[in-house]
């Protein structure tokens, strides 16, 4: 029984061997291994800079909103537009670009 368990591993291993070999264009088992590795981690890089794009897009899109409903809600408690607009301006911008155009507007 151990005997035919050894014969059918040998096959199937060394099956398994050659259509490695074969994807990998005659690779050995090393040279497989760095291309895996940098298969992954070409594929981390890819996931990570798509995650960090969509999180930048919905956190643009909840701070218009959540600027928009401030200026409704002042709106609605009888501030005129010129109060609106010193509020709005007189906060600090969060990210690099909007400090940036803030304080180059300012200027002017």
């Amino acid at each position: 029984m151990a005997l035919l368990a050894n014969a059918v591993l040998a096959v199937t291993s060394a099956s398994v061997e050659n259509w490695w070999s074969e994807q990998f264009f005659g690779l050995d088992q090393n040279q497989r291994f760095i291309v895996i590795l940098t298969a992954i981690g070409c594929l981390t890089g890819v996931v990570i800079t798509l995650a960090g794009i969509l999180y930048s897009a919905i956190d643009s899109a909840h701070r218009r909103r959540s600027e928009a409903s401030l200026k409704r809600e002042m709106l609605d408690r009888g501030m005129s537009a010129d109060e609106v607009v010193k509020v709005i301006e007189a906060s600090t911008p969060v990210d690099a670009a909007s400090r940036v155009v803030h304080a180059w507007c300012k200027r002017k």
